[in-house]
């Protein structure tokens, strides 16, 4: 099994990086916030909280458990993201997934694994980045959700499973779709190539729409063995 995990010298080279190259706002320019996350105080403070939300699913605007997963809930235990998709989540996003901007992804990843920590999300045996078609992999030079899930992991001293979900059908994506096409589109998507029975998972993803995609995984996981699945998404849109 692929597991990426932090080296105990790890911490170390990040207080010796912020020593030598100080953290930068990739916002606004200003300095970061020591040691080494660059996004300044000011702009952190302007990130969109999320609102009171479902339980299960982490829709907004219910509290405790919606009427929809009351009747039909999702394969997933629980939904978690760390901010509402609105400014500057929103730009912080569109620059790391479209225009190649990998620092934004350190920021988003950390920032991740500070809210659930800060909130007392129960910890997972590992996470589980959702994964990209080999083609599209290819088209964009790297997945999103595992540089997310590599940064959230080396933060929280979470392992993550390189390569346990793999993408088997390339899909259209999902950005524009209603949610019933979102649904659709995922279904038998994902298959399971590495041992997850008898684990605690939680699947990483950057943004979360319908949950259609992480429900899609989670039922996979849960096919091969996975005793329990959650959510984790940077924001909710």
């Amino acid at each position: 099994m692929n597991i990426a995990v932090q080296p105990p010298w790890s911490a170390m080279l990040e207080r010796v990086h912020g020593w030598v190259l100080p953290p930068r706002c990739v916002l606004c320019l200003d300095p970061g916030r020591p040691p080494v996350l660059d996004l300044c105080p000011a702009c952190e403070a302007d990130l969109p909280l999320p609102e009171v939300a479902c339980a299960r699913c982490g829709a907004e605007g219910e509290e405790g458990v919606c009427p929809r997963c009351a009747t039909h809930p999702p394969p997933y235990a629980h939904a978690f993201a760390a901010f509402r998709y609105g400014w500057p989540v929103d730009a912080l996003v569109r620059g790391f997934k479209y225009q190649k901007r990998l620092s934004h992804g350190r920021v988003l990843g950390t920032l991740l694994a500070e809210a659930a920590l800060a909130r007392g999300i129960e910890r997972p045996d590992a996470l589980v980045p959702v994964p990209l078609h080999p083609a599209r992999e290819r088209e964009r030079g790297y997945n999103q959700a595992w540089e997310l899930a590599r940064i959230a992991g080396r933060v929280l001293r979470v392992p993550v499973l390189a390569n346990a979900c793999v993408r088997v059908r390339e899909t259209p994506p999902q950005a524009g779709l209603e949610a019933a096409a979102r649904r659709t589109n995922v279904v038998d998507a994902f298959g399971v190539r590495r041992r997850v029975a008898g684990l605690h998972l939680a699947v990483v993803d950057d943004v979360m729409t319908t949950g259609a995609t992480v429900a899609a995984v989670a039922t996979a996981l849960l096919a091969a063995g996975a005793t329990r699945v959650d959510a984790w998404a940077v924001a909710r849109a």
